[in-house]
């Protein structure tokens, strides 16, 4: 079923307004509430939400276009996403070459002792995971660097995983509120889904931030794409065995290759190597965090 997206009716006299920018495009999934467009009034250019969640379709309005209040500028549909089709995948490829294209990327790695996160893995409850550690750390982080969050208060984290038609991108809601073992069910739900081709559109938007985690299928490390609409993505590659100096002397230690990935345009060096310098340490000394 359709949403549709509506002139507002914002200025005193409230009878038209001016489409200043379409904070999505046509075939982004966007959820509710997450600023859609900015509409100027007779004071000040003001963002306004999304009426529903969905896929971005029929924009009848274009930017610096002004009509009266309560006209419709676009729709919202929400379909299930089912394997076959193709679509979702091509939209996802899409997203990503504009943004290859689009974004000047900024890439800043580290690596750290995984040590202690192994050691807090093993007091976990059955099905968390190290990707759960990792995830729930790095939302708590993010919440104190909201620059890198794409600017958000709220810690929607996408998750890559294997799906039906490749890979997706799900998104796991105020993740720095939930505990491991919350958050683990909470992806393995997603996972499940994902494999079936039973995510719906809401599950794949609102995203503010995106790990990549391929350390299971035996990568060192990557570079990942920050995705269309977000700040920065991590890319996190396998936990390995590496000889590191340790008080001067030679010792072999658990290290996990980090990549951070921004934005330049929103997230500067200096930000995002204070992002990373962080997580690197919360990882380190995870009992901080769980």
């Amino acid at each position: 079923m359709a949403v549709e997206v509506v002139m507002p009716a914002l200025g005193h006299a409230g009878d038209s307004g001016r489409l200043v920018r379409w904070l999505k495009r046509e075939g982004d999934l966007v959820t509710r509430g997450e600023p859609l467009l900015e509409v100027e009034t007779e004071k000040a250019v003001v963002e306004v939400e999304a009426p529903g969640s969905g896929v971005l379709s029929g924009v009848r309005v274009r930017e610096g276009e002004a009509v009266p209040a309560g006209t419709v500028l676009a729709y919202l549909l929400a379909p299930a996403v089912r394997p076959g089709s193709g679509g979702v995948w091509r939209g996802v490829a899409e997203a990503a070459a504009r943004s290859w294209r689009e974004a000047p990327h900024l890439f800043v790695f580290r690596e750290v002792d995984a040590s202690q996160l192994i050691v807090a893995g093993a007091r976990q409850p059955p099905g968390v995971t190290l990707t759960d550690l990792v995830v729930r750390v790095a939302a708590v982080t993010l919440a104190s660097h909201p620059a890198v969050n794409a600017g958000r208060e709220e810690v929607n984290l996408g998750l890559t995983m294997a799906a039906a038609e490749g890979q997706l991108a799900p998104v796991i809601h105020r993740a720095d509120e939930l505990e491991p073992g919350a958050l683990a069910a909470r992806r393995a739900d997603l996972e499940a889904r994902a494999l079936t081709g039973d995510l719906r559109a809401q599950d794949l938007a609102g995203g503010t931030f995106t790990v990549v985690d391929l350390g299971a299928h035996g990568v060192d490390a990557l570079l990942p794409i920050v995705a269309p609409g977000q700040a920065g993505a991590l890319g996190v590659g396998r936990v390995a065995d590496r000889v590191v100096p340790v008080a001067g002397r030679p010792q072999v230690r658990p290290v996990l290759a980090l990549t951070l990935a921004c934005d330049h345009r929103a997230v500067d060096g200096i930000r995002a190597a204070r992002f990373l310098h962080d997580l690197a340490d919360a990882l380190e000394e995870p009992a901080r965090s769980l």
